[in-house]
């Protein structure tokens, strides 16, 4: 019964590692913005949060883990949480270009039919819902500040 020991930078490290140098790139990006206090956060706080748990994260699982045996391998399935990763990045930047209620709309579109495999009929029923949803809660109840939006301006008068 002899004990292999796991290689120093094994795949499932060399991943963890690049994870930790990502959260440490978007950690350094995030402190380029104003953090602010817990009880009135700037713009880069829950970026810097979100980058230091990251960090946290991947460097527990450096120390604690000899290699990823106990994990899910990676297949062609792994490729949807790639691209719902890009499609929010995505979402980000369109809403920015064409306003929160049609980006709302036609990310849940992408989202419902094409990653998460939705008929087109469930698709078409729940993206206005989702979106009528998204616009409730955040522009109109939590107030959150959105650009310029044509179609929020056009139902409420120029009010958002």
């Amino acid at each position: 019964m002899s004990t292999q020991k796991a290689p120093l930078l094994s795949r499932f490290r060399l991943s963890s590692l690049v994870v930790v140098l990502i959260g440490v790139a978007f950690l350094v990006m995030s402190l380029q913005l104003p953090i602010g206090t817990f009880q009135t956060p700037g713009a880069g706080m829950w970026p810097m949060l979100v980058s230091i748990a990251l960090i946290v994260a991947a460097v527990f699982l450096l120390i604690t883990e000899p290699d990823g045996a106990d994990y899910e391998p990676l297949t062609r399935r792994t490729l949807i949480s790639v691209l719902g990763f890009l499609w929010i990045a995505a979402f980000v930047v369109m809403f920015q270009a064409v306003g929160f209620t049609f980006a709302s709309l036609i990310f849940s579109v992408v989202w419902l039919r094409f990653l998460a495999r939705e008929s087109w009929k469930f698709t078409l029923i729940a993206s206005p819902v989702f979106t009528i949803a998204f616009v409730l809660i955040f522009s109109v109840a939590l107030g959150v500040p959105v650009p310029h939006d044509p179609v929020l301006s056009f139902i409420t008068g120029g009010r958002f």
